[in-house]
């Protein structure tokens, strides 16, 4: 019993090194350089042609868990950077940053 306990917890491990290993890409908007989007390594980002484009920024870099777990869950995790650099705001709904002001969306 224990011996295959301990192949379980070292296939899991193998598992979690080997996405870690690949790492995730960063993209920023060519349309809206505020808006940044994270997936996994070599993942076409989504919502090319409502942010009008990605620019790969940096390749293989590495997540926080929290990021990471948004990934896994949704296939992307997204954000609008603050005008003045010093953090940003997740973009939860992708129809929200896509949305010019004094525009209405879709079905409205």
């Amino acid at each position: 019993m224990t011996g295959n306990s301990s192949e379980s917890s070292t296939e899991a491990d193998t598992g979690q090194e080997s996405q870690a290993a690949e790492g995730f890409d960063n993209y920023r908007g060519l349309g809206d350089s505020n808006l940044m989007i994270f997936v996994a390594k070599d993942v076409v980002p989504p919502f090319r042609f409502k942010a009008g484009g990605w620019e790969l920024i940096r390749s293989s870099i590495e997540l926080g868990p929290a990021m990471k777990a948004r990934i896994a869950e949704k296939g992307y995790f997204m954000l609008r950077v603050n005008e003045d650099q010093t953090g940003g705001v997740e973009m939860s709904d992708p129809q929200t940053p896509f949305v010019e002001p004094g525009l209405k969306a879709e079905g409205e």
